[in-house]
């Protein structure tokens, strides 16, 4: 499924150990990475909808997870693997961003655990009702029509981008069904749990001897980002600061500051990345093609603004083919991605911003 040109390939080194699931349904592998330490990474294929990695931080007495899932169904699964591993209560669930796929299922664990408590960036307290309400409404609205879309393109063997359908696209679109689907069903019954304690730019929590670094470095993928850094482990936990194969520099990006906070990412000088959709890392080689992508987004946005042009007058001088090819290589399915989550919305972005003076 991979191209064989340009894209990083990062692989798990075989020092992390890899928990065979007990039941063949679950779409994750849990990673033992470090003393402790497990990363849940998701298996389904790279394409227009996403379910989160999650980690687990376990203690002597209690757990720290980062990150829920897309649905409280998913999170269930999630809390079974966990419950697989020590039957110690989650004292905290941190979520790295207000998008819904990190954040739905925290109903769960407060179900599961009613003494959690659910650390996020305070600006989430205004962004998930406001900006994250309104995404809610617009999938609830067209959620189905995408679903029959792709259950028809499936059917006439076509691709979305043109042509006749590949295997990659096929698998891809066969996930996005499922997850839209499984999200549409919930949806009657989505509660949604805000943070009760707040970060504004950096939190420490003290697990037995483990320092449990939470920071805000800056505005990327949203204005909310956290990042959990384990500074013994040199594990930073990215959430979608990083996302493999395509990176996320969607609508509600800041493209004109995404560089500067991967670079503060990148001198923590942490050893491992675990990102919010995507392999374990063990280097700074996607973190590196990472920064080159959002600087050029930044650089050639700032170049071809004007003031006075629409949108539309400002992408006409914008190219980023050398950058898709880097995510992309010559997958029509991740190219067609990369238009959607980082061509198009990252563009428009930069245009509000700079129209705003930011």
């Amino acid at each position: 499924m991979l191209s064989k040109s340009g894209l990083i390939i990062v692989l798990l080194l075989a020092a992390i150990t890899v928990f065979p699931q007990a039941s063949g349904q679950r779409s994750f592998d849990v990673q033992k990475v470090a003393g402790g330490v497990y990363a849940v990474i998701r298996r389904e294929p790279a394409s227009l909808w996403f379910n989160a990695n999650n980690v687990f931080i376990v203690g002597k007495n209690d757990v720290i997870v980062v990150d829920a899932n897309l649905t409280v169904g998913y999170t269930k699964e999630v809390i079974a693997a966990l419950r697989e591993i020590t039957d110690k209560p989650v004292k905290y669930v941190i979520n790295t961003h207000w998008h819904e796929d990190h954040i739905i299922g925290n109903r769960a664990y407060r179900e599961a655990f009613p003494d959690v408590k659910f650390v996020g960036h305070r600006s989430t307290l205004k962004d998930l009702p406001e900006i994250g309400g309104g995404n809610r409404k617009g999938t609830l609205q067209n959620g189905r029509g995408f679903v029959g879309m792709l259950e028809a393109n499936l059917e006439k063997g076509e691709s979305i981008a043109g042509g006749v359908i590949t295997d990659e696209e096929r698998a891809g679109y066969a996930s996005d069904i499922k997850f839209v689907s499984s999200y549409l069903a919930e949806s009657s019954a989505f509660e949604i749990v805000l943070p009760d304690v707040l970060v504004d730019d950096r939190l420490e929590i003290k697990q037995d001897g483990r320092k449990v670094e939470v920071w805000f470095l800056g505005r990327a993928h949203t204005g909310a980002d956290l990042v959990v850094n384990l500074p013994s482990e040199k594990i930073a936990i990215t959430g979608d600061l990083m996302v493999y194969p395509v990176p996320l520099l969607g609508s509600t990006s800041y493209p004109l500051e995404y560089a500067a906070t991967l670079e503060k990412l990148k001198a923590i000088g942490s050893r491992m990345y675990i990102p919010g959709h995507g392999p374990v890392m063990k280097d700074d080689l996607y973190l590196d093609k990472m920064i080159v992508l959002a600087a050029a987004v930044r650089d050639r946005s700032r170049l071809a603004y004007k003031t006075g042009e629409t949108l539309e007058q400002m992408r006409i001088k914008i190219d980023l083919t050398d950058q898709q090819k880097v995510f992309a290589g010559d997958s029509r399915h991740r190219g067609f991605i990369f238009k959607n989550y980082v061509t198009l919305p990252a563009t428009a972005a930069a245009f509000k911003h700079l129209g705003e003076g930011k």
